[in-house]
């Protein structure tokens, strides 16, 4: 679990660099990262659930890999979502260039697992080469 939350803070680090080039329109940047600070916690959490699964099985590293990696992208689009049932903007799907914001969120994702994929296979082995 800790893990998790540690490619979701790498995560955020990422992002926010990703990002950096929009800081030539400060407000949206700005925007961004509140965004990303409000509402990331729901890809957090569903992101944090996927790994506690996908660790507790008896499939292979790259099986859990692969199940991570498609983790990142729906839990970026879940915590997406809620910008919007919130209320915080209306039509998220629908705004454009500002759909690349949650493109930088899921390479960010994504990034950030490949760095703790060894980690995590160095951490416990036999858990993970089972299967």
């Amino acid at each position: 679990m800790s893990t998790s939350f540690i490619i979701f803070i790498r995560a955020l680090g990422l992002y926010a660099l990703f990002t950096l080039p929009v800081i030539f329109s400060p407000v949206i940047y700005i925007i961004s990262m509140l965004y990303v600070l409000s509402f990331g916690w729901f890809a957090c959490a569903l992101f944090m659930f996927i790994a506690v699964i996908t660790v507790n099985t008896t499939s292979s590293f790259i099986r859990r890999m692969a199940v991570l990696s498609l983790a990142v992208p729906v839990s970026v689009a879940f915590a997406f979502q809620m910008i919007e049932v919130f209320g915080a903007e209306r039509n998220v799907w629908h705004s454009g260039g500002f759909l690349l914001f949650p493109v930088a969120a899921t390479i960010s994702g994504w990034v950030s697992l490949m760095i703790s994929a060894t980690r995590m296979a160095a951490s416990d082995p036999d858990k993970w080469e089972r299967g």
